[in-house]
This record gives structure tokens, C-alpha cells and sequence, in this order.
């Protein structure tokens, strides 16, 4: 950023942008910092929290293992397969808050900076129909999955697919 600014004042020395254009892209620079600091402190929070839900996993399938054969009997590779995969399903969970939360400061911090209101600008990126295609698309995929609620998803995929449809027209 400060060779974006030292750019901005180069050019304002050398005759090429007037004083009010030089304080416009000032302007412009100070959001875009403000921008990435703000993001970057969001992404510092998910990586934390992503590496705490690394460790718990772990925890969880070290304890799990520990537990299926010395009070179930089981044998290791049954408790080890039973574990795994509750641990891993649960730690995929866990992180579904984080991820949501990420994309929402994301949408904020991007908006933020802006002259006009975030509702509207909230409201105009819900309502881009193309941004609704690939949720269907997603929905869809995740619904053919085997051990998924199938129907849920494939119902869900539908409803967004005809509301993305609707908005088009």
C-alpha cells in the first residue's frame, strides 16, 4: 500500500492528477487497507478456530479409540473405524458456525467502507440471481450424496433453483 500512495504523490508532483483527484484515490487506498486489515483479522479468527477443531478432533479419536477397547471390548481396528468417523463427522459440524461467520464478516467488512446503507447493499448480493446457481448446483450434488437427508437436500436444491429462476425473469 505504500507504493500505491507514493504512486498517488508522484503523480500529483508530476502535474498528472489535480490536488482533489490525489485525495480520492487517498481515499480510495485508506478502504482498500482498511479492507484487508479487517479480513485479515476474520481469517486470524477462523485459522484459530480451525486449528482448535483440529485438535479436538484429534483428542476425540485418540479417546474414542482408547474408550471403544478398553470398556466396549472392541477390537482396534472396530473402534478405530466406529471413532474416526464420529470424530470426523462431528469436527466437520464444528466447523459449519465458523464458516458461516467468516462469510458473514466478509460481507460486512466489504461493505463497510461504502457511502451507502448495508441493508441495501446486503440485500442487492442476496437478490443476484447468478450468485444462486452454484447453491443449487452445491445442494444438489450434496443431495445425491449416500448417508445424506437426500430429500432435504434435493427439495432445498429445487427451492433455490426456482427462486434463482424467478429472479431471471
Amino acid at each position: 500500500m505504500p507504493g500505491k500512495q507514493m504512486a498517488i504523490d508522484a503523480d500529483l508532483n508530476a502535474g498528472l492528477l489535480t490536488p482533489k483527484q490525489a485525495r480520492a484515490r487517498h481515499a480510495e487506498v485508506g478502504e482498500e487497507v482498511g479492507f484487508y486489515g479487517a479480513m485479515e483479522g476474520a481469517s486470524k479468527f477462523v485459522k484459530g478456530d480451525t486449528i482448535a477443531g483440529i485438535l479436538i478432533l484429534l483428542a476425540n479419536i485418540l479417546g474414542g479409540v482408547v474408550i471403544g477397547t478398553s470398556q466396549h471390548g472392541l477390537s482396534f481396528g472396530a473402534a478405530a473405524e466406529t471413532y474416526v468417523l464420529l470424530s470426523i463427522g462431528g469436527g466437520l459440524v464444528a466447523q459449519i458456525p465458523s464458516l458461516l461467520l467468516f462469510i458473514a464478516t466478509a460481507v460486512i467488512v466489504t461493505r463497510v467502507a461504502s457511502a451507502q446503507n448495508m441493508a441495501g447493499h446486503i440485500g442487492s448480493q442476496i437478490g443476484l440471481h447468478r450468485a444462486w446457481a452454484p447453491v443449487a448446483a452445491v445442494l444438489a450434488i450434496m443431495g445425491l450424496i449416500p448417508g445424506m437427508p437426500n430429500l432435504l437436500f434435493i427439495v432445498a436444491a429445487g427451492a433455490v433453483a426456482w427462486v434463482t429462476r424467478n429472479q431471471a425473469a
